[in-house]
């Protein structure tokens, strides 16, 4: 099986997966006495660089990776493993701040992801939620040659495109910026903004001035929502 980090396309997938995590950032407002849950926390590093950001070190991860987390609390944040599709473990309206960064599209349970985001949340808290997008150029690109798009996964494996055989992410669930702002609403949040980073082949400079234009077209969308 391939890995995808050895593929030739990995350094711009990279790049635009780096831009992307500053402009979620670039969302967040300054509180230092912030109470933050970042899903899908993975490292910690993120969750690091969205503590500093706020000014807060009331840091809290969540995360299914339980060997992970062991080195998430050792970077003093308060990580627990737990599934996000199910119920979170955590009272209602406990955080002014919820982040999650590429974890939508593994779900399953995505009404219910947004139900417990909305429920933790304070009243006036917000979330920044961001994702892979299904109707991104590139996967409209191998869609319309009759292929399956590369952020579409039907197997462990890359099928249907020239990338078979390389190994997936598990995406179970894709969202166009339609419906991830439609979904959003029907949870009963605000939306207050709706970004994309990223359009396959460009060079930054020109795909980001067509994100500013073409963001239902970018590689990943983010989502700022108030409660």
């Amino acid at each position: 099986m391939k890995e995808w980090n050895k593929s030739g396309f990995f350094p711009l997938a990279s790049r635009y997966y780096m831009e992307n995590q500053d402009k979620m950032l670039s969302l967040l407002e300054g509180d230092r006495n912030a109470e933050v849950l970042d899903i899908g926390c993975n490292d910690g590093s993120f969750t690091l660089r969205v503590g500093a950001t706020i000014g807060s070190e009331k840091l809290h991860g969540m995360d299914i990776d339980g060997a992970m987390m062991e080195k998430v609390r050792g970077k003093g944040i308060k990580a627990i493993v737990h599934d996000a599709n199910t119920e979170f473990p955590y009272e209602d309206r406990f955080f002014d701040v919820v982040i999650s960064n590429q974890v939508l599209e593994h779900l399953y349970n995505t009404d219910g992801f947004f139900s417990e985001v909305y429920r933790v949340l304070r009243l006036g808290g917000y979330a920044v939620i961001s994702t892979a997008n299904l109707s991104s150029f590139h996967n409209l690109a191998f869609m319309n040659l009759g292929m399956t798009p590369p952020g579409y996964h039907v197997s462990k494996v890359q099928v249907g495109n020239f990338l078979y055989g390389m190994k997936t992410h598990g995406h179970v669930k894709l969202f166009t910026s339609t419906a991830l702002r439609d979904l959003a609403r029907y949870h009963g949040f605000k939306v207050e903004k709706l970004m994309g980073c990223g359009i396959y082949p460009f060079p930054r400079r020109i795909s980001n001035f067509l994100c500013m234009i073409f963001t239902r077209y970018s590689t990943y969308l983010t989502i700022k929502l108030r409660r």
